[in-house]
């Protein structure tokens, strides 16, 4: 069993040049994984600590992402406009920081500072869906991840090795926001490309399981 630790990190802020103290994840692990592959941790979520945002002009993003020099100014009046989160329930605080981050991104790539393609915002973006803490975000960031995966598929970004995992995956996102007979379209699509990938048993065991005997966990 590996629980989780964490660390502290001086930090400055690439938009404001706040200096502030964050933590970051020394070590952490998981019991199981939900059927959309979401890990559930041993002990504290570290996913909180994953992002780091600054309380001056609530610029938000993963350690390495402070590391990078910005200094397009309308980029830098488009965050500042943002101002620092709000602190709510440490679930709230969660799904709006992540959501934060994602915004961020976003609007790193929109300003050409960061080269990130829609399967990489597709695998950010999960994060957001995967600790929502109600449906109707469920329901919202599940379908900003299934949107930028299914643009990801169309421009060719998916890697072979994942696409059978992907499509399942899409499945399994729609399955869980209520969308149903997508889900089972996705699923069948699973199922079908099987002869394709004879190494890929679990995922189309798991599909098959998904569209005739839902389960929550792995």
């Amino acid at each position: 069993m590996l629980l989780t630790t964490f660390f502290p990190i001086e930090l400055i802020c690439p938009i404001c040049g706040t200096e502030f103290e964050s933590q970051t994840v020394g070590s952490c692990g998981f019991a199981s994984k939900r059927t959309d592959f979401r890990p559930n941790y041993w002990g504290a979520n570290p996913v909180y600590h994953f992002y780091h945002d600054c309380p001056t002009c609530g610029f938000c993003g993963s350690e390495q992402i402070y590391d990078i020099k910005i200094d397009n100014e309308e980029f830098i009046k488009h965050i500042e406009e943002l101002g620092p989160l709000d602190k709510a329930s440490c679930e709230e605080s969660l799904m709006y920081k992540i959501e934060r981050a994602m915004h961020c991104l976003e609007l790193m790539r929109d300003y050409n500072i960061m080269d990130i393609n829609e399967f990489t915002l597709a695998n950010n973006w999960i994060n957001a869906y995967w600790w929502a803490n109600d449906h109707e975000h469920q329901k919202r960031f599940g379908d900003i991840v299934l949107d930028y995966f299914e643009k990801a598929d169309h421009q060719g970004q998916v890697p072979d090795s994942q696409k059978l995992d992907i499509l399942y995956l899409r499945g399994e996102i729609n399955r869980r926001i209520g969308n149903i007979d997508k889900a089972n379209e996705f699923f069948d699509r699973v199922l079908e490309l099987a002869h394709a990938f004879p190494d890929k048993h679990k995922i189309l065991s798991l599909a098959s399981q998904q569209k005739t005997d839902p389960k929550e966990v792995l």
